[in-house]
């Protein structure tokens, strides 16, 4: 009976790790989902923006959606250095969805008649190519981190690893549960290098004292333990 405690312990450890994998890959689908959904709608938008016809319900959705993927985007959506096209100064810290949607249909605006003059035509392309090229590496990188994901719920030694995480931090996410701290500190605790590497600590020493459990017993395990503390205290 003492052998199946470590057997119990590796099992509840792993459970919660691919239960927290399964339910991290299906929100992140979720994201990719939105956010391919999201970029799609700019493309079309965008090329009817150069066929000289500006759809307001595109850019309705696109500007009520705006907040939400500029967040999800989190650095990929943010230039620390951005001249806006045709001008002759640069911002720092620039918000690429949120600002880049409103200056767009500004720009637009502004030109009224003017698609005549190569000189508009080539700000408005440069805008759009732009915030094309910030959107499409960032859905790129979401389908490389998707394989990541697929690959780690098919490996049990990461079932572990995440279980192991998951107890390591759970008081600091029962801190963000009841609001007492953002998400934003909560997921920079957790995904902090120090907290990685405490975790991976107390994995390996929870891994292997789970297989010596299982290979001599609870009761000797806990005397071989006993013995070594005793023998140093010697």
């Amino acid at each position: 009976m003492d052998k199946w405690i470590g057997v119990i312990v590796l099992v509840f450890v792993s459970v919660i790790g691919l239960v927290r994998l399964i339910l991290g890959a299906k929100a992140f689908n979720e994201k990719r989902n939105f956010s391919i959904d999201f970029f799609n709608n700019y493309r079309e938008f965008a090329n009817g923006l150069m066929n000289q016809t500006f759809d307001g319900e595109k850019y309705q959705w696109l500007k009520l959606n705006s907040s939400k993927m500029q967040i999800i985007m989190g650095d990929y959506g943010i230039a620390s250095t951005y001249k806006p096209a045709g001008a002759n100064y640069m911002i720092r810290n620039y918000q690429m969805i949120v600002n880049g949607i409103s200056e767009i249909k500004e720009t637009y605006l502004r030109m009224d008649h003017g698609f005549g003059l190569s000189f508009e035509i080539r700000m408005l392309r440069e805008l759009i190519g732009a915030i094309d090229d910030v959107l499409l590496t960032y859905v790129g990188s979401l389908d490389s981190n998707r394989e990541s994901r697929m690959r780690d719920i098919k490996n049990p030694f990461v079932w572990f690893r995440e279980g192991v995480r998951f107890i390591v931090t759970f008081p600091i996410y029962l801190m963000h549960w009841s609001g007492l701290i953002q998400y934003t500190t909560y997921y920079s605790f957790s995904n902090n290098i120090i907290v990685k590497f405490i975790t991976f600590i107390i994995g390996i020493i929870a891994f292997i004292s789970s297989i010596v459990t299982i290979v001599t017993g609870y009761t000797p395990f806990i005397k071989i333990i006993d013995d070594f503390i005793q023998s140093k205290g010697s």
